[in-house]
């Protein structure tokens, strides 16, 4: 009691009136520094621990440096360490609530920060024994790299085996203490390209891994999730990093937590029922995206990274989990765009998914396992051992029909899920020419004997037929626009710059519900649902999906036009809509506009056509004119779903339920913004002074019509290729100059000698190679530059 009291009245002031806290707050840190007594030090240090948060300008103004001073001198005292990393912490930790200039946790960060000897001092104390000790200080660390990461980063890497005192923390025996390491070490690696490396360095992605493995792969807990995102940082944007990740065989570790598709044949994935958590989904989603970062678009490691994943087993389980399991709707809607990764523009991977049949259970049973719910209620539980049996009684479909069945919404699936289909179709036939001609063969009417069957357990159903019933029956799917939209943007794919794909489906011939005869051409009856789309008032997306197809198939294409063309109606209702000053969505007013300059500058006079160039050309210039031509394109390209059109067709969570705001593909806007100002000159052209090189045909009778446009595409994909080629020289160079000079320093001098020249060697041969490369490349821009001009030339004559 004796003591109490003194204390008590030690901090009285005369004649026992009470002191301020600032007359408090200054005793204490008077004691803490100067009292020759450690238990002094540490009441005092303790009872400005009690007053941080009530008092925490007092606590800071006066104490922040004795604490800091106290820290470093008297660390190796257990109890006086951790308070004051306490106070710290509450010193620093920001209040969102105020204004960033009056907000003290700012404020006292940026003083703690002044110095970087503060932050080599609290990663020292990483290394101490104490639990309470390294807690707190991984706290305080967490705090200041979320208020000013960019300083924090620095002081980190200044500091003598700075992240490799982090990267320790991964072996301690304490669970909490290697738990909070980890989230310290996600923060520290979220944009800092150099931190990635030396943690990667650090061995990361092996211990990683071994402890996914030992916390239960991708059934484990959340710190499963923790250690793929760290991996996802430091994989993310880092070319470097990636490539260490598969030169250590990471990626044959990552396919093994995917697990292989249970199968007797190579190409047959049956379905897969399993029960999924919330934790369990999260966990398998971020390792999706861990393998589309691999394999994203235009990485010059890509291609390489695609084959290591089609070697060590990867796309199955992919493929099933996207197509053969009852997984969440997000899962599946990752799964399908890594799926396109992994096989975009690489004939192998595309091949591998063509040959792939998937086991696929009755669709009312599917749309119970559909549901945007992640978890699974114990009703659906009971009905495992039947529903398994269903699925492995159906017939196995092709995974390409599998991806048209989701895209066109006869399965029950979300939105999102639908364009992630898709965007995989996208990817299959993307530079697969033979695909392309494929698909657009097995394109044909559905047969009498098949139309009360289901078209998904429709075993003998092509894949394109049941693309031709989606993009027809829009009537039937008024509710759900996107039927005819998906459908249009996988029909336009299979025809894209593949001349022989427009040939085979012009032969098409469907007959009309109110039709007796044999059918009319395709194409008629797609203007024909067009027009009746239009009049009925559909849903713009439909017109869209229509309009953006007729454009693609039509382009570059003369015998489409004249095929277009025979109907004199078509014509006129497109400038109908053009003409028309309201009631009619801009986005049709400019895709019509659009049509009608592909039919001008395409019209072949030479194949006989009904409507020559020299008749279209008074009907645009008199009843449209050329400014509103011009207007119409130009608000198309200025709209907002135009112009921000998704490359991935994302959909967001919001969008889920509702009707999206998706409405243009991402290629059809990048082929409209390749050749829009195409038809825009083409119509100022008179067309008796035009005889284009691509309206013509070579010796034999064979068509040239797309001599210049062809020369000018093959033109830029060279181009890209040789980009591509000196950007891998340059890395290749850079690589060996930093063996050059590694070997000088970790060497002999006669071992590094020799590295040198052999280096030196190397060198040389890639340099002639680089500088040849460039030489071509200029020569190539050089050529595609004298093309447009002859183009431009041509027209204005």
């Amino acid at each position: 009691m004796d003591f109490l009291t003194r204390g008590y009245k030690g901090l009285l002031g005369e004649k026992g009136q009470p002191q301020t806290a600032e007359d408090t707050v200054i005793k204490l840190c008077d004691r803490a520094a100067n009292s020759t007594l450690l238990e002094d030090r540490r009441a005092a240090i303790l009872g400005l621990k009690g007053l941080s948060r009530e008092y925490k300008l007092e606590v800071g103004d006066k104490g922040l440096g004795v604490l800091l001073n106290i820290l470093n001198e008297d660390r190796a005292d257990i109890d006086t360490a951790k308070a004051i990393l306490e106070i710290l912490n509450i010193l620093c930790t920001p209040d969102r609530a105020q204004e960033v200039g009056r907000d003290l946790g700012l404020r006292f960060t940026d003083e703690v920060l002044q110095d970087e000897s503060h932050i080599h001092l609290f990663l020292d104390l990483l290394q101490e024994v104490d639990f309470y000790v390294r807690f707190h200080d991984i706290q305080l660390l967490a705090t200041l790299l979320t208020t000013r990461p960019d300083r924090v980063q620095d002081c980190i890497l200044t500091a003598p085996m700075g992240i490799s005192k982090l990267m320790d923390l991964f072996d301690d025996q304490q669970e909490v203490i290697r738990n909070e390491g980890l989230l310290l070490l996600i923060s520290l690696t979220e944009t800092n390209a150099d931190i990635q490396k030396i943690v990667a360095f650090e061995n990361a992605f092996d211990r990683l891994l071994e402890i996914i493995t030992a916390e239960g792969g991708l059934n484990g807990g959340i710190i499963v999730q923790d250690c793929l995102q760290l991996t996802l940082n430091l994989l993310r944007y880092n070319v470097s990093n990636q490539n260490y990740f598969r030169e250590t065989s990471c990626i044959q570790r990552i396919s093994g937590l995917l697990g292989y598709p249970s199968t007797s044949e190579d190409n047959i994935i049956n379905y897969h029922f399993s029960d999924w958590h919330d934790q369990g989904t999260n966990n398998i989603l971020v390792l999706l995206e861990l393998v589309r970062i691999l394999v994203a678009q235009n990485n010059t490691n890509t291609t390489t990274n695609q084959r290591v994943m089609n070697q060590c087993g990867m796309l199955k389980p992919v493929i099933e989990l996207a197509l053969a399991s009852n997984a969440p709707s997000p899962v599946k809607t990752q799964a399908f765009y890594a799926l396109g990764d992994l096989v975009r523009a690489n004939q192998t991977n595309q091949e591998v998914l063509a040959r792939a049949r998937v086991a696929v259970p009755l669709p009312t049973y599917r749309s119970n396992e559909s549901s945007t719910s992640h978890s699974r209620t114990t009703s659906q539980s009971s009905a495992h051992l039947s529903f398994q049996e269903l699925a492995q009684a159906m017939p196995p479909r092709s995974a390409i029909m599998g991806l048209i069945a989701v895209a066109v919404g006869a399965e029950p699936e979300s939105y999102g899920t639908r364009a992630a289909a898709t965007y995989a179709f996208e990817a299959y036939i993307m530079r697969n020419v033979e695909a392309q001609v494929l698909l657009a063969s097995s394109i044909a009417p559905q047969s009498d004997d098949a139309n009360n069957s289901d078209p998904i357990t429709a075993g003998a159903q092509s894949a394109g037929t049941l693309l031709l019933a989606a993009l027809l029956e829009w009537e039937d799917s008024a509710a759900d626009p996107y039927v005819v939209w998906f459908a249009s943007v996988i029909f336009s794919h299979i025809l894209l710059d593949n001349e022989r794909s427009k040939g085979i489906v012009r032969g098409i011939y469907t007959a009309d519900a109110d039709s007796t005869d044999e059918g009319a051409p395709l194409l008629q009856l797609i203007v024909k649902n067009l027009n009746m789309a239009n009049k009925n008032n559909a849903d713009v997306r439909v017109l869209i999906g229509y309009l953006c197809l007729l454009c693609v198939w039509l382009w570059d294409s003369p015998k489409s036009v004249g095929d277009f063309l025979a109907e004199e109606s078509h014509f006129q209702m497109l400038i109908t809509l053009v003409t028309q000053s309201s009631g009619v969505d801009p986005r049709v007013q400019g895709l019509c506009a659009f049509l009608l300059g592909v039919c001008y500058e395409f019209n072949n006079e030479m194949e006989g056509f009904n409507v020559s160039r020299s008749t279209l050309y008074p009907i645009l210039i008199n009843r449209i004119g050329i400014d509103l031509f011009v207007n119409r394109i130009t608000r198309l390209r200025e709209a907002p779903h135009f112009k921000h059109a998704s490359q991935y067709l994302f959909i967001t969570p919001n969008e889920l339920k509702v009707l999206p705001d998706l409405y243009f593909d991402y290629q059809f806007v990048e082929f409209f913004k390749e050749n829009y100002e195409i038809i825009q000159r083409s119509i100022r052209v008179d067309p008796k002074a035009t005889r284009s090189p691509r309206h013509s045909t070579d010796t034999n009778g064979n068509d040239n019509d797309s001599f210049s446009l062809s020369a000018i595409t093959t033109l830029k994909g060279v181009i890209q290729t040789q980009e591509a080629q000196i950007n891998e020289l340059k890395e290749k160079i850079r690589q060996l100059e930093l063996e050059s000079k590694n070997s000088v320093n970790n060497s002999s001098a006669s071992t590094a000698q020799q590295t040198l020249e052999s280096n030196d060697e190397k060198y040389a041969i890639l340099e002639s190679k680089y500088i040849a490369l460039e030489n071509k490349h200029a020569q190539l821009n050089k050529e595609q530059e004298d093309l447009l001009i002859c183009l431009a030339e041509q027209e204005e004559n």
